[in-house]
């Protein structure tokens, strides 16, 4: 309970605050930093050293879900006295996987911008979301491209963190086999579907100058197969990546134990280089 008190006395939240407006809705994200709680007004005291930052994408397969049902996952990176920014957008019901792309660019530039206020450390942000969150994650820290219809990311990633992400389009899709939900995803399309799947595989935009990846995947996931998380490991092996992938045995969806969260935030600071 020790860190639970802790981070209680020393984050601050900034919480609903829209990022973006398009089409008429506001988009939002919430900010916890480190802060000192002074009891009166101000209230708190933002420190001056620059913090690494999180930035979080939550999953629901690009349909469902929203940042605050994701709040939990956030408390390990708050433990460890960073600043973390928990972002929503829009879904498959209002746009394609281009806008779900363009919205988390747009965060990630958000953060770039306000990085003196909330004093994010602008060389060590990294990036984090699972299941769909993931897969926005790995693109949004990966792309680089020139495509007219994709927004400029402006901060250089340190780091990805992907929870069971998708990396491969088609692949997905067919592991899937399900019209429905294909025509949901392919429905606010109208160019090229194979350069559109293409384009929103993370897998296609390996390279070089790739940021480090780590990637948790149970080897029972019905949702997003294991295959999905061992095509992105041996695509940045091949061009000689920092990554690695932490498979959990047995375990399906993200349904891991205190024990395996334990070991598996264990790899995660080592990988990053972060003292326990």
């Amino acid at each position: 309970m020790k860190s639970t008190y802790t981070i209680m006395e020393n984050i601050s939240v900034a919480s609903n605050i829209t990022y973006k407006t398009i089409d008429s809705t506001e988009l939002q994200l919430d900010v916890y930093f480190p802060a000192k709680k002074l009891g009166e007004e101000p209230w708190e005291d933002i420190s001056d050293d620059y913090k690494p930052t999180l930035i979080y994408f939550h999953g629901g397969g690009w349909v469902e879900g929203d940042r605050t049902s994701r709040f939990l996952g956030l408390l390990p990176y708050l433990e460890k006295g960073w600043c973390v920014v928990n972002v929503d957008y829009r879904l498959l019901q209002k746009t394609n996987l281009i806008g779900c792309l363009n919205d988390c660019i747009d965060a990630i530039n958000w953060v770039h911008k306000h990085a003196p206020k909330y004093k994010f450390d602008k060389n060590e942000i990294y990036l984090s979301g699972e299941s769909a969150g993931g897969h926005l994650a790995l693109l949004s820290g990966m792309i680089n491209t020139a495509d007219v219809n994709i927004h400029q990311r402006e901060s250089k990633i340190k780091g990805i963190i992907n929870w069971y992400g998708i990396t491969q389009m088609d692949k997905a899709i067919q592991f899937w086999n399900d019209t429905t939900y294909t025509n949901l995803i392919l429905d606010r399309w109208d160019g090229d579907i194979a350069k559109y799947l293409y384009t929103t595989s993370p897998v296609s935009h390996v390279a070089p100058t790739t940021p480090p990846i780590i990637t948790i995947h149970g080897d029972k996931d019905v949702n997003v197969e294991i295959e999905q998380a061992i095509l992105l490991h041996q695509a940045l092996e091949t061009v000689g990546v920092q990554n690695e992938l932490i498979t959990i045995p047995g375990k399906k969806h993200g349904d891991f134990s205190s024990e395996e969260l334990t070991s598996t935030f264990t790899q995660i600071w080592n990988f990053l280089g972060i003292r326990n």
